[in-house]
């Protein structure tokens, strides 16, 4: 299934990009806009649901992000920072960096992002969930290129987050970063006293580390921006939190390498903050069709940070994900034959899948009440990329794909699990348009 996935993600490339929002000058969803970047105007951004205008002085953009379960008062909230888009390259040239590729599978909407929050705060009760954008990425403004890993990018975000608080009525924060979205947490325990986790998942926290060569020097993009990027381990020279913070990863990631944390976690110790190391499995995405990297754990971030919001203690913590445990135990009723049966045949279904929850919707199906099975690109919701088979056998959902597996009903949402005591495999919430 992976190759073909490739190939229709592939096809992407030809479709025409849909018009950027009012007052922006592209649409940073797509893979056009996050290469080339894109502006804003302060009257464009305050008309979008989802907009947090930002002005710093030297630097105006708005920022997007996407709400699950903030309907209900709640006194702490999850955030959540992505990673770099998946298959992106960068150039560096005449000081500048650029975006040279990224993969199809980065494209999204508003609309995934959304249902992907959504379904998020379905499965963590307890807690609203947001999907921080970064500049230039997810429909913000910015360049992503040149703002990636720079004190400006932390100094926008730390702006955007007090405007989430004051608009949501938030009182206290868990961050959850990924890759570079942790590097953005780590900077950002420096700046605020309102954070009561922090989870930094296969994150660079030490730029020298992670820009130096194989033979000892430098690239020539660190060497000559070194003052401009928001190095982790500077910025904990005035980092005072009492937050309690955990840095998970896999030793064998090829993107970030464990000596590219594992110096920050030494010094932030030493400095008596509440630091808690893990040793996690990271995955890979098959669709982007690179090699094996054990770089994803973005999944395992956002359950550790759900887990924290709601008490656990942080060596239980520590201990569960050392022992590769279940932390999110998924909720609901167990549904029999027919009930799935009649939750699925002739539905269309959106939903997000274990390892790979994050920043986005990673499933758009048609479950045909033929039992075709009929997948769609999130962004592109005409164009099929993958078909298969799917039945019911017993009281499990079976496809051709996956296998079979038990299906839990929780109100909106249903979730595939499998094992004892039960873990996610992947969540839908309810139907779509066609």
């Amino acid at each position: 299934m992976a190759a073909s996935l490739m190939l229709a993600l592939a096809g992407c490339a030809a479709r025409p990009a849909a018009p950027p929002p009012a007052g922006f000058s592209a649409d940073t969803f797509t893979r056009e806009g996050l290469i080339s970047g894109a502006t804003a105007t302060e009257a464009g951004c305050r008309a979008l649901p989802d907009g947090i205008w930002v002005d710093l002085g030297s630097r105006r953009e708005c920022l997007r992000y996407a709400a699950g379960g903030a309907g209900q008062p709640a006194r702490t909230a999850i955030v959540h920072f992505p990673g770099d888009p998946p298959g992106a390259a960068y150039r560096f040239a005449s000081g500048h960096v650029y975006v040279e590729r990224v993969n199809a599978f980065y494209e999204h909407t508003a609309a995934s992002r959304r249902l992907a929050a959504e379904t998020l705060a379905g499965a963590m009760h307890g807690a609203p969930v947001f999907l921080m954008g970064r500049p230039g990425m997810h429909g913000s403004s910015g360049d992503h290129g040149q703002d990636r890993h720079t004190q400006a990018e932390v100094a926008l975000v730390d702006a955007a987050l007090t405007a989430l608080k004051r608009r949501h009525g938030i009182d206290e924060l868990v961050l959850s970063g990924f890759s570079s979205g942790g590097l953005l947490v780590a900077n950002l325990l420096a700046r605020r006293g309102d954070i009561r986790c922090a989870v930094i998942a296969s994150a660079p926290l030490d730029l020298a580390q992670f820009h130096r060569r194989p033979d000892g020097t430098l690239t020539e993009d660190f060497a000559m921006r070194a003052s401009e990027l928001a190095d982790p381990m500077r910025s904990l020279e005035e980092t005072r939190s009492s937050a309690t913070i955990f840095v998970i990863g896999d030793q064998r990631d090829r993107k970030v390498p464990n000596t590219a944390w594992a110096e920050w976690v030494a010094a932030a110790q030493r400095r008596g903050l509440r630091v808690h190391e893990a040793a996690i499995a990271g995955a890979d995405r098959p669709e982007t069709g690179a090699p094996r990297s054990f770089h994803i754990t973005g999944s395992r971030s956002l359950e550790v940070a759900h887990a924290c919001a709601t008490g656990w203690p942080g060596e239980r913590l520590r201990a569960a994900l050392l022992n590769g445990e279940a932390i999110l135990r998924p909720q609901g009723r167990p549904l029999g034959g027919e009930e799935i049966r009649a939750a699925f045949a002739g539905r269309h279904l959106f939903g997000i899948t274990w390892p790979y929850w994050g920043t986005r919707v990673t499933l758009a199906t048609h479950w045909t009440e033929q039992g075709e099975r009929r997948q769609f690109h999130p962004a592109h919701p005409d164009q099929r990329i993958a078909t298969g088979r799917w039945w019911v056998e017993g009281g499990r959902l079976c496809t051709t794909e996956e296998g079979c597996h038990a299906v839990l009903a929780d109100g909106r949402y249903l979730h595939v699990v499998e094992g004892e005591p039960p873990r996610f495999l992947a969540s839908y919430v309810a139907d779509g348009p066609p």
